[in-house]
């Protein structure tokens, strides 16, 4: 299965160079992310899945601070995601943490990918 194709808008040879390039540097970031939303490190792709869901984290962060309302399916869709990064955590320090965890990942690949060549 190509679990690229869950990344809308970016072309997939490009996509791939630029995870490694992150990889390299983020390896951890994406292992604890990973551990705290329950997704395998074993799984195919793994690293893939985990930043599909920075990318919904993100558009989260944009529907949140945006000055207009978001519809039932992007609220319903965000506190879902919200739940995922809460779970079993004691703090609110702890979920922050995961939080930007995301978003950095999110913008850091989108870097990448802006200076990676065709």
């Amino acid at each position: 299965m190509n679990r690229f194709n869950l990344l809308k808008g970016f072309e997939e040879s490009k996509s791939r160079e630029s995870l490694n390039l992150l990889l390299r540097d983020r390896k951890n970031e994406f292992k604890e992310l990973a551990d705290s939303i329950k997704i395998p490190q074993t799984a195919e792709d793994w690293e893939v899945i985990v930043l599909k869901f920075c990318f919904d984290f993100d558009e989260c962060f944009t529907i949140w601070s945006s000055s207009e309302s978001p519809n039932p399916t992007q609220t319903q869709k965000c506190m879902t995601i919200m739940r995922e990064v809460a779970k079993g955590k004691k703090t609110v320090t702890e979920i922050s943490h995961i939080q930007n965890i995301a978003y950095n990942l999110c913008k850091e690949f989108e870097n990448i990918y802006r200076r990676t060549k065709s």
